[in-house]
């Protein structure tokens, strides 16, 4: 078993096209967001809400993971794309043809690290949420499986990626990828076209002849040239 999750293996299309039949898109209101998670009366300040998303609190619904996800922004931690030492570690037990109870237990314990300085990975906890199944950790399974529909829901609500003006927003370029691989399509190369705050990734031929997809960065950058 080389590779155990190079995509997300949840299909949130259908659950998220009835999400936009309930529910307008819309962008993040940024200045809202950073006064809400900054103020220690709001019920959305960061330290408490974040410290909830930690224990995977599943009373957390979708108001409190926007402001999860968005106001991560604003931490003094934030650092999108950081890599850890861990990785190497995990592709090292990756790239085994078998893995063993005792393989996943590591991964566990590897995954549950990065997540300390990458908390918002979709790929990691998703990799964590199988590790977990395949070690018969059913609660923590389910636990993790809820968070990460919370937080794929999160991005998908603020807009279509259809075109700028309804892009999704991102907090970190490889969330761009593993939304696409959620929806079902496949990038066709491995870049993305940046221009002006915006990343737009071409995708492969589809039943819905869409060509591909664009991402608001614009905060994300902001905040990489502020620190």
């Amino acid at each position: 078993m080389r590779t155990i999750l190079t995509t997300l293996l949840l299909v949130f299309l259908i659950s998220m096209t009835a999400y936009s039949q309930k529910e307008k898109f819309r962008e993040p209101d940024y200045e809202k967001i950073q006064s809400l998670v900054n103020h220690e009366d709001s019920d959305f300040y960061y330290p408490r809400l974040f410290q909830k998303y930690q224990n995977n609190d599943t009373t957390l619904q979708h108001k409190h993971y926007r402001m999860l996800y968005y106001g991560y922004l604003f931490q003094p931690e934030y650092t999108p794309s950081q890599s850890t030492p861990y990785s190497d570690s995990l592709r090292e037990i990756y790239q085994q043809d078998t893995l063993t109870k005792a393989d996943f237990s590591k991964i566990i314990e590897f995954e549950q690290q990065v997540l300390r300085t990458d908390p918002f990975s979709l790929r990691d906890l998703n990799t964590l949420a199988y590790a977990y199944a395949q070690n018969n950790q059913k609660q923590k399974t389910t636990r993790l499986d809820y968070k990460i529909n919370l937080l794929i829901e999160t991005i998908l609500s603020s807009g279509d990626g259809l075109k700028e003006e309804s892009a999704w927003h991102v907090t970190e370029p490889s969330h761009e990828r593993d939304i696409l691989n959620v929806l079902g399509f496949q990038a066709a190369s491995e870049e993305s076209l940046r221009s002006e705050g915006f990343d737009y990734i071409r995708v492969k031929k589809n039943k819905y002849g869409i060509e591909g997809f664009y991402f608001n960065v614009k905060k994300l950058l902001k905040n990489q040239g502020e620190k």
